[in-house]
């Protein structure tokens, strides 16, 4: 279990390094930055702590912390995607917007 938990432990410390870098290039908000952060340190205490996720399972009336992890991550991972898939049609929306009046300005004039 440890060679894991250092490996989770490294990665984690790369995953930190990653988001502050792309709060100081303006990539990501601080709200972003500090979801990401609550997140991996979550990992990091889940990893070193097992036994808290089955504690606040047996809370929630889940049977074990693996599946508290589990279903916890599908609900992150839904939401994630429900953003971009909001964003993705934002995106489009202002591309087609752009379209026609890029194609309205190049219209021959007779």
């Amino acid at each position: 279990m440890i060679v894991t938990q250092i490996l989770v432990t490294v990665f984690v410390i790369f995953a930190f390094s990653r988001v502050i870098l792309r709060f100081k290039e303006g990539k990501i908000s601080l709200v972003a930055m500090v979801a990401w952060l609550l997140l991996w340190t979550t990992v990091e205490i889940i990893i070193w702590e097992p036994k808290t996720t089955t504690s606040l399972a047996q809370i929630l009336g889940i049977g074990r912390g693996a599946d508290l992890i589990i279903y916890g991550s599908l609900v992150v991972l839904f939401y994630l995607v429900f953003r971009i898939y909001v964003k993705l049609e934002d995106i489009e929306r202002q591309i087609t917007t752009l379209v026609r009046k890029i194609a309205l300005s190049n219209k021959p004039k007779k």
